[in-house]
């Protein structure tokens, strides 16, 4: 059993190996293990020994007796990057949505097993709806959420499953099959519309943002009372939605085939 020293020593040695990681700019892009001890005043063991951690894990590689950051780096940049060029790319085209539909619009993505908001614009409604960048929800009970789950991997979608579906509102999805259903039917329609899930008289829709491959990356969404977004005015909102992720995937790079 893992006691609470176990986890403080664990947890030293990943605040330790992340300074180490630090320690390496574009001024100093190679190190030898004395200077690394000197500049972060540990043991030249301990960092020998955090070292060959952060090796077999490709973040750092040796080249010579000294060392320098490896390919795992790239990894993590990557992520980042793709996460503001999407903030970048999709602002005014998010902009111009909430002009059309009046409407709080959001672009999403997942992290892990849940819906992270990375962008939001907010209309001119008295009254809007409570959503916050960098708030995590559950991916089933919300139509960006959905939409991206369609088309994850079935591993990604068994392990949200598994993590178990929460009943937020009255038509919140609890049944693993008729979860699996909808999915399938959304990566046809290449859109979702979800009503009463997250919260009860709440509508939201979402359609898809591609990269260049055409993988769905996140998605673009609006959200607001089922008395403004009627089940009339649905289908016009679907378009503006589908046309917005459409413009945001083709400044990604995304060509749509003929």
């Amino acid at each position: 059993m893992t006691t609470s020293i176990d986890n403080k020593s664990i947890l030293q040695s990943v605040q330790n190996g992340l300074q180490i990681l630090k320690l390496f700019s574009k001024e100093k892009p190679i190190l030898g293990i004395t200077e690394i001890s000197r500049e972060l005043d540990l043991p030249k063991s301990t960092v020998s020994r955090l070292i060959n951690d952060l090796i077999s894990e490709g973040y750092l590689r040796k080249i010579g007796r000294k060392y320098t950051v490896g390919l795992s780096i790239l990894g993590l940049t990557g992520v980042i990057m793709s996460q503001l060029e999407i903030h970048r790319e999709a602002f005014e085209p998010l902009k111009c949505l909430v002009n059309k539909v009046n409407e709080n619009a959001h672009v999403s993505t997942l992290d892990g097993t849940h819906l992270i908001y990375i962008l939001k614009v907010e209309s001119k409604q008295t009254i809007r709806l409570l959503s916050h960048v960098g708030h995590h929800r559950p991916p089933t009970c919300s139509a960006p959420g959905k939409l991206l789950l369609a088309f994850q991997p079935r591993k990604t979608v068994d392990k949200v499953i598994q993590e178990g579906l929460p009943k937020r509102g009255p038509n919140s999805v609890t049944d693993p099959t008729v979860l699996l259903e909808q999915l399938e039917q959304i990566r046809r329609d290449e859109y979702c519309v979800c009503k009463n899930e997250m919260y009860e008289d709440v509508v939201s829709i979402a359609a898809p943002i591609k990269n260049y491959t055409g993988k769905v990356i996140a998605s673009v969404s609006v959200s607001a009372p089922g008395q403004r977004i009627g089940d009339d005015a649905i289908p016009q909102c679907v378009q503006e939605l589908i046309k917005t992720g459409r413009k945001i995937s083709a400044k990604l790079g995304y060509m749509e085939s003929l």
